[in-house]
């Protein structure tokens, strides 16, 4: 009889275990985060010989969704293909997404073809300016560590940036104008570099 009760007990116990694993998992909730590949359609972005910015960013957006590790975590894209998104309407789609971050993906450009690096571009007007800079900080820490100059941060006031009701960041990876970082990045086999830096800032 006695065993019996034991049985019982550790049947029980093994039960409500069970029971409030399966609770914590099926509540997790999940952060939505947007993925606003730069640029589009007519709006090339930087262009040098071939290589045009919106075709590099998107496919390094599309790189950090499929080597998400995060069961937490889905990624929405502003766009999927070669289309055009004006700033006012990107921020717009944003604001209808309500996403718990936005990391709009460019590479960069200057009259000089010297100047390389990665900068992270945020808005002070952006209410969750602190919680942005912090973790732009983070990004760009992680990204610089691939063999980019860190620029640190740029405080602007684009439309996106500012208006976007969630913190927002701007990472421009590189410089496409530089020799080296163009090298960097029209190389599609360092893609998954840049997408697991970020992604390891993402997690909690």
């Amino acid at each position: 009889m006695k065993n019996i009760i034991q049985l019982f007990c550790i049947l029980l116990t093994t039960t409500l275990f069970a029971q409030t694993n399966f609770t914590e998992t099926s509540t997790t909730k999940k952060r939505t985060i947007v993925l606003d590949a730069g640029h589009g359609g007519g709006d090339t972005g930087v262009k040098k010989d071939e290589f045009q910015e919106k075709d590099i960013v998107l496919k390094i957006a599309n790189t950090i969704k499929e080597r998400n590790p995060y069961q937490d975590i889905d990624f929405v894209f502003l766009r999927t293909g070669d289309e055009q998104i004006i700033n006012t309407n990107r921020a717009k789609l944003i604001n209808e997404i309500k996403p718990d971050l936005v990391l709009s993906l460019h590479a960069n450009y200057d009259v000089k073809d010297s100047k390389k690096g990665t900068e992270i571009h945020i808005s002070p007007m952006n209410p969750f300016f602190e919680q942005a800079k912090t973790l732009g900080e983070e990004i760009e820490k992680n990204v610089s560590s691939l063999g980019f100059d860190n620029l640190g941060i740029i405080e602007t006031n684009s439309k996106v940036l500012r208006d976007a009701q969630a913190p927002t960041i701007m990472i421009e990876i590189g410089y496409l104008t530089n020799d080296q970082d163009r090298k960097y990045l029209t190389n599609e086999a360092n893609y998954a570099k840049i997408a697991d830096k970020i992604l390891e800032v993402l997690k909690k």
